[in-house]
């Protein structure tokens, strides 16, 4: 279950409300914590039973935008201070703020799989392709049944083969040395992984590790893969691989939870621009943003050229989350552009079910921000 959808769990506390926040006092006297006015409301929905989707969903409908940067520190804390008894959140968070892993020496390739026919309407990727494709690219497929702290892909390794986590969880850790690595991002059952050496024959970048006993998908990549991938019979498969293209290169979405980057791709739509169209301008009423697939935009503010951006680069995101819906800039396509347009409901509903996608991005709109009020 995502730790998103789970109601959280508090134990027992008093608090009391005041102009700034209000004060958490902690159970058997030992001592209290003051939060932010933001963090304060929040904890109190929490209180009366909700999960972080839930929350996010009930401001929305009171007209009011969640900043998911002070959500996911007060989330923190509850767990840093052992007052939620969810155990997946305490799980997940104990992770993500963990600064490495030991080495792991057992490997999936030791083990042997069976050949199966997985329904690919069950499966993230293959459910947006025509079934007669996603059908072929499974033909190869096989079921491995994997123990807890077994490496599925090494980071490095060149293999072409992608993966589907059907039951269980497992880590993503960045290497840093022969002895160390760190946490990038947890895996839930239906996460894919291995999407950068099946469709771009690139190396492995992190490696993939069961933290419980889990069941994987291997699809074998086949060499008539390459040619199909560019044909037209497979759009549907190219738009995939663009968009992935894209994600992978930004430095902003590279990281993220492979959940989280099909979160992305399956809220958007892609639209085709071409070179010199306005896509907004600056103080208008803003209700999408859009993350540049393929070429390139010009920002631009009182007349001024600010920036251009470029693959992987998100923008359109002030006016959802910080500025109420207004635009900051002037955007417009520099040539001929190809851009993953999200809508503001399914903006939300997706930042909802995935708190790390949602920080990420909060930061993202903030930093820019900054920039922009230096550069006046």
């Amino acid at each position: 279950m995502k730790i998103e959808r789970e109601t959280l769990q508090l134990k027992a506390i008093k608090t009391q409300k005041h102009a700034g926040g209000g004060t958490v006092f902690l159970p058997s006297g030992l001592g209290s914590f003051e939060l932010n006015a933001l963090q304060f409301s929040y904890l109190e929905v929490f209180k009366s039973g909700s999960s972080i989707e839930g929350l996010v969903q009930f401001f929305l409908g009171q007209g009011w935008l969640v900043s998911f940067r002070e959500l996911y520190s007060l989330i923190q804390f509850l767990v840093q201070e052992r007052l939620i008894s969810n155990q997946n959140v305490i799980d997940y968070f104990k992770k993500v703020n963990s600064d490495d892993s030991p080495l792991v020496f057992s490997s999936i390739d030791v083990m042997s799989g069976r050949q199966v026919k997985p329904d690919p309407s069950t499966l993230p990727f293959f459910r947006s392709l025509e079934p007669s494709l996603a059908s072929y690219l499974l033909q190869k497929a096989e079921v491995f049944t994997v123990p807890p702290n077994i490496r599925i892909t090494h980071s490095g390794q060149t293999s072409r083969d992608l993966f589907v986590l059907l039951k269980g969880q497992a880590s993503i850790y960045k290497v840093i040395s022969e002895t160390r690595r760190q946490l990038v991002a947890t895996l839930g059952s239906g996460a894919l992984f291995g999407e950068r050496g099946f469709l771009l024959n690139q190396p492995r970048n992190a490696d993939v590790i069961t933290n419980s006993a889990s069941e994987v998908l291997r699809v074998h990549h086949l060499p008539a893969y390459d040619n199909l991938i560019k044909s037209d019979k497979a759009q549907a498969l190219q738009h995939r691989f663009w968009v992935m293209q894209a994600l992978l290169s930004s430095p902003f979405f590279k990281d993220l939870p492979t959940d989280s980057l099909d979160a992305l791709i399956f809220t958007g739509r892609l639209v085709q621009a071409p070179a010199n169209q306005v896509l907004f301008r600056e103080g208008q009423t803003g209700n999408t943003c859009y993350i540049v697939i393929q070429g390139s935009v010009v920002i631009s503010q009182k007349g001024q050229n600010i920036n251009v951006l470029n693959q992987g680069t998100c923008f359109g995101e002030i006016s959802l989350l910080v500025s109420g819906g207004v635009r900051t800039a002037t955007v417009t396509t520099q040539r001929d552009t190809v851009l993953l347009e999200i809508e503001q409901n399914a903006f939300y509903k997706t930042l909802a079910q995935n708190l790390v996608l949602a920080k990420v991005i909060e930061t993202l709109a903030a930093q820019r921000i900054a920039r922009d009020q230096q550069a006046k």
